[in-house]
């Protein structure tokens, strides 16, 4: 009787455990406020309570939080801009010292693949997407004035007042730029699109940069230095992730 009474005790344990239901926890945060969801939740229950008349929506993203492959880039760029600086001239030094520095300061997050906007996520089911458990994080506020620009420049991150209807060597002439490739540079705009805008040659496109966007200005690379070319690389590739704040 005892033995069987064990099993039986056995038995209602082990059912209890696995039929509880596991709860969702879903999480975020936005200009210091946390959300909390128990649940699965759409994209427009989240926003409703946080629209205002002023948010420019091009440059609202959401972001998944604790994105292992970010730190896995931001570690990378560390490693290789510390390689760098030890055979670097001493301006070249402290121009990548202030890099890592600044790097160093990034919040990192993995930017979610759709456009957000509350009056589409609220007839369109494209535009209202399921947010599973995890911990989020919601850039969203009023237009931006000002655009970010890091690589081979003079203090190595510098934040430009934006200028309407200009292209962008219009920014760079308010620069001092330090082993710069001029050619080229590299555009993260507020809306996530990356574009690589040729600045050199008579076929050079006109390409602004919309409020809140990210210049990438590259470093001189070449066959005695092709250590940079990989560190234009890794700039480019970790700027995907940099919240924008």
């Amino acid at each position: 009787m005892k033995i069987t009474n064990r099993i039986a005790l056995a038995m209602l344990t082990s059912f209890t455990i696995f039929n509880v239901p596991a709860v969702a926890k879903i999480t975020v945060q936005h200009a210091g406020q946390m959300q909390h969801f128990s649940e699965p939740v759409r994209l427009e229950q989240v926003l409703a309570p946080l629209v205002r008349s002023e948010i420019y929506w091009p440059a609202t993203v959401l972001y998944k939080q604790n994105h292992e492959q970010a730190e896995v880039l931001r570690s990378q760029t560390l490693v290789l801009l510390e390689q760098l600086q030890q055979t670097a001239r001493p301006q070249m030094q402290q121009q990548l010292l202030q890099l890592a520095n600044s790097i160093k300061t990034w919040q990192l997050a993995q930017p979610l693949p759709f456009e957000i906007d509350y009056d589409l996520a609220r007839i369109s089911i494209d535009h209202n997407p399921l947010l599973l458990p995890g911990e989020y994080y919601l850039q969203m506020g009023a237009r931006p004035d000002s655009i970010l620009v890091i690589g081979a420049v003079k203090g190595a991150s510098v934040s430009l007042a934006h200028l309407p209807a200009a292209a962008l060597p219009e920014y760079l002439s308010q620069l001092t730029l330090q082993s710069a490739d001029i050619n080229q540079v590299f555009l993260k705009q507020a809306d996530r699109r990356l574009l690589t805008v040729k600045l050199a040659g008579a076929n050079a496109p006109y390409q602004e940069a919309q409020p809140g966007a990210v210049m990438i200005v590259p470093f001189k690379s070449g066959v005695f230095n092709r250590d940079f070319a990989k560190l234009n690389q890794l700039l480019v590739e970790l700027v995907q992730y940099k919240v924008v704040v």
